[in-house]
């Protein structure tokens, strides 16, 4: 076999091989290997940082490109100093996950900046072996969380009133109720103007989609909904409840739930997703009594690199 990398923009060939590996891993791991799917754009585009170094099996005799076994790479969004450095090794190559692994993730980390989280989904031993081998820390557990739709809520937990969010006019309190409501929040709590921008201008963002609560004239939380409608079958994901803490013991982070719940079931999603951190009892034990189960725990580990 043969390691490639470190690149920065990967050509049309190489991008068709990246995608027969994808393909050949989707099924068994049951989601995207490189979150929503947005590899293509990321490894193609301008608007982002982006390296990456892969593992081909050995020269075939007919010619043919070699097939790729395993892909790594580190991107970064231009308003966001923290890199995300992902791994992707093909299921026949398994056992070789810690060689191939920590050189490739070696070389895609050559591109990247100071702050880097190496995100993994069930981690196995390998992979952890592969976080020893490169000098990473823990950093986050976020569990994956899932139910199906449309979900019959307890009557008290329908019909809080909502309005959609008004692109140019929501910004800003937006960002100042999630700072409020994640001030102790590692990462979610700093998201900046820049970053809420970026995250608007993505394909999968829809003002209708982002649910806010009033009080007294005042936004009091507010449920973030995504809607991957080319899922099978549709996905509908709780991308942020934000809830104000001038506003808790009230009762709205359900209510805000089951609201983007049913607006995602109305858009025609048949299974609700959404993420929590590991150790956010309150929230687990909220989204248990709403019928959710735990089908994947995602880990960050942390470095601080300089190149």
């Amino acid at each position: 076999m043969a390691l490639h990398g470190p690149a920065h923009l990967l050509d049309a060939g190489e991008l068709a091989a990246m995608t027969s590996l994808f393909r050949r891993l989707t099924p068994g791991i049951r989601h995207a290997p490189l979150g929503d799917a947005t590899w293509r754009r990321l490894a193609s585009g301008p608007d982002t940082d982006f390296c990456a170094a892969w593992a081909t099996s050995d020269a075939l005799e007919d010619g043919h490109p070699d097939e790729v076994i395993a892909y790594a790479q580190v991107t970064r969004m231009p308003a966001d100093e923290v890199w995300v450095a992902e791994l992707v090794v093909e299921p026949d190559h398994q056992d070789q996950l810690v060689h191939l692994g920590a050189p490739l993730l070696t070389r895609a980390l050559k591109g990247s900046g100071q702050h880097t989280h190496y995100w993994v989904s069930d981690p196995t031993p390998g992979h952890l072996e592969v976080v020893a081998r490169l000098g990473l820390h823990d950093h986050r557990i976020l569990q994956q969380m899932k139910r199906p739709l449309p979900l019959d809520a307890p009557a008290e937990l329908r019909g809080l009133e909502t309005r959609p969010f008004v692109v140019g006019e929501d910004e800003d309190v937006l960002l100042e109720v999630n700072r409020r409501a994640f001030a102790s929040h590692p990462d979610q709590g700093h998201m900046t103007r820049a970053q809420l921008d970026e995250r608007m201008h993505q394909s999968w963002f829809d003002p209708r989609g982002c649910l806010l609560t009033e009080i007294d004239g005042q936004v009091a939380g507010f449920c973030w909904t995504k809607l991957f409608d080319d899922y099978d079958p549709p996905l509908g994901e709780i991308h942020i409840i934000g809830v104000d803490p001038a506003f808790a013991g009230r009762g709205l982070g359900p209510r805000l739930v089951v609201a983007g719940l049913e607006y995602l079931a109305g858009r025609g999603a048949r299974e609700g997703v959404l993420f929590v951190e590991g150790d956010n009892d309150g929230a687990r034990a909220m989204y248990d009594r709403l019928g959710f189960e735990v089908t994947r725990t995602d880990r960050a580990f942390a470095t601080s690199l300089h190149g």
